[in-house]
């Protein structure tokens, strides 16, 4: 038996072991994408809710809203949530337009909100 022929040589372990790094990498990567698209769904999730919430809050307590920009602030699950209402006339002085955003920081509540709705509402008899 000749010792030259038993075994692998270096060449042959590196390149497994290459191979195998790269499919770890490749799980890895897929799995932190995953734990994103979920915090993702989470978070609108979230906002959804507090978006029902706001604009059921806004029909009851406020039939005809005013053109004035409101905002405010919420925690919900251990985590801020910060909203902006804006009402806005319309053509028709019967009816107003109220936008209401949702985000996680007041900067994104201007610019890239998480969530945003508009709604119309009729002047009340």
């Amino acid at each position: 038996m000749n010792i030259k022929n038993v075994g692998f040589t270096l060449i042959e372990v590196m390149v497994a072991l290459a191979v195998v790094a790269i499919g770890l990498l490749a799980t890895l990567n897929a799995a932190n994408q995953e734990t994103k698209s979920a915090i993702m769904s989470q978070n609108k999730m979230t906002a959804f809710w507090l978006m029902k919430n706001k604009i059921t809050k806004i029909r009851i307590n406020e039939p005809w809203p005013t053109t004035q920009q409101k905002k405010d602030s919420v925690k919900i699950f251990e985590q801020q949530w910060y909203w902006q209402s804006t009402g806005e006339k319309t053509a028709n002085p019967l009816i107003r337009k109220v936008t209401v955003k949702f985000s996680q920081s007041v900067a994104e509540t201007e610019s890239d909100p998480i969530l945003e709705q508009t709604i119309y509402l009729g002047k009340p008899k």
